[in-house]
């Protein structure tokens, strides 16, 4: 099953930063027991966001790691090299699909860092504010 497999979608109201760190909670707690039940090495909920704990960073790393993974399969999606003669149409759904993948291991790293929406934006800010300042002080 993939993202053709369903029709549109309407988005609800409301901030879709909330709603995707909203849906990515929804999987985490409904996989938790899932992994837990198979041997997986799980961070208990409470842990997330102490950053120092053995286990969460264990958990950070592979987030991380599959973050990657799937930004990798995006980029395999993507056939034209600039020494072809000819250019390959491209799976634009299949590498939708794996950037989105790409994106709920990131969102499930952010949470598990102990990050929520709304800090994530605001960190983001910030750090846009930094680059703009760099940009003008020709850093």
């Amino acid at each position: 099953m993939n993202v053709l497999d369903f029709g549109d979608i309407e988005l609800p109201e409301g901030d879709m930063l909330e709603l995707i760190f909203a849906k990515q909670q929804e999987l985490i707690d409904k996989y938790h027991s899932i992994e837990e039940d198979r041997g997986a090495l799980v961070v208990d909920p409470d842990m997330f966001g102490v950053l120092d704990h053995r286990f969460v960073q264990w958990r950070i790393k592979d987030l991380a790691y599959r973050t990657v993974e799937e930004l990798s399969e995006a980029t395999n999606c993507l056939k034209n090299k600039p020494w072809k003669q000819s250019e390959v149409l491209t799976d634009k759904e299949h590498y939708y699909e794996e950037l989105i993948d790409a994106i709920h291991f990131l969102v499930e790293l952010l949470i598990t860092s102990g990050l929520d929406a709304r800090s994530t934006a605001l960190i983001y800010l910030k750090k846009n504010e930094v680059n703009k300042f760099r940009q003008r002080s020709n850093y």
